[in-house]
């Protein structure tokens, strides 16, 4: 029986030295990378912001950082490398998200030289692009004194958060206001947009604003049902004249005719 519980305490020994430090990483003793995004979710053409994380025994393990899309290729001008300094541990940096929307992967390589061996470890980021959807409402300025207020977007009754804007107009002044909202969420079709304010300024009086709407996904039903009616007019034009059309009197005898 002592033997038995002398064998189990050595296996259980034996099993805790094997396991790899907290900051074990891919077979190489003590280190640990990463890289982060700022927001998985960019507006094109805006910055995507990362932090790329190395802590080891190295006093300098180089980076390399690339931005890739869904074929694997590497997306022109997001390449870039450098070190990492011991005392720092981390790197943060930014890169400009392509034109077209999509999903991307920001891919950082890791190399670290440690007991004279060269150890690669590979991190991963995905961050999807999105086209910004362009908020755009116009305040009139009815009172006979300038305004200052806080003003902000609201979609579907519900704010658009960090949207808000301190808007000064002067008496008879109109002026339009927009907002790039980045953003994945709206379902497809129609949604309503408008501004919101202090109670009691806005639409009462002496700011004035219009509710407005924008589809996503989908035309205007107004254009759809222009076209649909542009196109029954066309066909039954054409059937007005085949219905018009006189037919020959083919076949008939000369004075029959």
């Amino acid at each position: 029986m002592i033997a038995l519980m002398a064998a189990a305490l050595f296996v259980t020994t034996i099993a805790l030295c094997a396991m790899p430090s907290a900051y074990a990483d891919d077979g190489a003793p003590s280190t640990f990378s990463d890289i982060r995004v700022d927001s998985h979710l960019v507006g094109t053409g805006n910055n995507i912001s990362y932090t790329l994380y190395a802590i080891s025994d190295d006093p300098a393990p180089r980076y390399s950082v690339r931005l890739v899309d869904t074929d694997g290729n590497t997306v022109s001008g997001s390449s870039a490398t450098g070190s990492i300094t011991a005392a720092d541990g981390s790197l943060t940096r930014t890169t400009r998200a392509p034109a077209d929307a999509g999903t991307y992967v920001l891919i950082a390589e890791f190399t670290y030289n440690i007991n004279d061996e060269e150890i690669v470890v590979t991190r991963s980021a995905p961050v999807k692009v999105v086209a910004p959807i362009v908020l755009s409402a116009t305040l009139v300025n009815n009172s006979g004194t300038v305004t200052s207020l806080n003003v902000w977007f609201v979609v579907d009754g519900n704010k658009v958060e960090g949207s808000d804007r301190l808007v000064t107009l002067q008496p008879g002044d109109t002026r339009t206001e927009t907002y790039n909202w980045i953003t994945d969420d709206l379902s497809h079709g129609r949604h309503t947009m408008t501004l919101g304010a202090e109670i009691g300024i806005l639409n009462e009086g002496l700011i004035h604003t219009s509710e407005s709407e924008f589809f996503i996904g989908q035309a205007s039903h107004t254009l759809i049902e222009a076209i649909t009616v542009i196109i029954f007019i066309v066909l039954l034009l054409i059937l007005l004249f085949v219905y018009r059309k006189p037919v020959k009197n083919i076949g008939k005898p000369k004075a029959r005719r």
